[in-house]
């Protein structure tokens, strides 16, 4: 008969932690790239966000537009108009989750 024991011996442990430590290893860069993408995504949707609000008030407004750099949790986002191209382009410009320059633009079409 066998003796009855009161847990786990010390195989069976490092067994269930081999095959916790491959799992975490399998699922762990998919999390952090997911996580990066849904930073950048945000990032983008702020950079469109304030495309829409600037053109509005230049619409609105029928004012003079005038370069400005606006800072929305931590990332710098600065707006240009570029009126070498017709109709006149105005774009945002900002750093992505991997530190590298985009650039967002969207027509203006002045009254």
């Amino acid at each position: 008969m066998w003796k009855s024991s009161k847990g786990f011996t010390l195989l069976e442990v490092l067994g269930a932690l081999v095959i916790w430590m491959v799992i975490v290893s399998v699922l762990l860069p998919g999390l952090v790239r997911m996580s990066q993408e849904r930073k950048g995504f945000f990032l983008d949707q702020q950079a469109r966000f304030l495309l829409t609000v600037e053109l509005e008030e230049i619409r609105t407004e029928a004012k003079s537009f005038e370069g400005n750099t606006v800072n929305r949790n931590g990332t710098t986002y600065s707006l240009t108009l570029v009126e070498e191209t017709v109709p006149p382009l105005l774009c945002v410009t900002y750093k992505n989750y991997r530190s590298l320059e985009e650039e967002r633009c969207i027509y203006v079409h002045l009254p």
